[in-house]
């Protein structure tokens, strides 16, 4: 099977949370909205016109890394591989996008961060989502979830900065793309 990869450029929708599968891996999940938008020239400002949100699974230290550094609101840069789940909760069903993250970052274009750089113990073994317990325990928190996320904001939700790049002058970024990851 052919893994797709992707990158995406978004703001967390809550705190991540940290789990602990039957076999004992650390997992830690969160949410990432993905504002849509572009640069009016007319109207000399950002217009949004969409979000896409990914949940997002991390795995070992990152999962440490992710729950310990990264909190509600937070822009972030995710790569990891890409996978497309549908979920059943009694009577609804639908389909959730889902990123198994390589790596998670601060978005630099937002501001500034200072890097810490942590001795943990060494994890090891295959990629946890292949295995079907974790599979398991992340459908379970999905379908536990998704009563709780009937309220994430989308269009217009204002997580992401509303003047285009924060403190920084915006007419150095009027040709910038709105979503980077889009």
């Amino acid at each position: 099977m052919t893994d797709s990869f992707v990158t995406v450029a978004g703001n967390l929708t809550a705190d991540p949370t940290m789990g602990k599968t039957k076999g004992g891996d650390i997992f830690a999940t969160f949410r990432v909205a993905v504002n849509h938008g572009y640069f009016d020239r007319e109207k000399g400002m950002w217009l949004e016109t969409g979000a896409s949100f990914y949940k997002v699974s991390t795995f070992r230290a990152l999962a440490v890394n992710v729950v310990e550094s990264l909190r509600k609101g937070t822009p972030v840069v995710v790569h990891g591989k890409l996978r497309v789940n549908e979920w059943e909760n009694g009577d609804k069903q639908g389909t959730e996008v889902q990123i198994t993250a390589l790596a998670v970052g601060p978005n630099l274009s937002f501001g500034q961060a200072d890097f810490t750089n942590v001795r943990r113990p060494h994890f090891t073994g295959n990629d946890p989502s292949d295995d079907e317990n974790v599979r398991a325990a992340l459908a379970e928190e999905s379908a536990d979830q998704e009563a709780s996320h009937q309220d994430i904001p989308g269009e217009g939700s204002g997580i992401a900065p509303e003047s285009g790049y924060g403190d920084v002058d915006d007419e150095l970024f009027e040709d910038a793309p709105a979503a980077i990851g889009a």
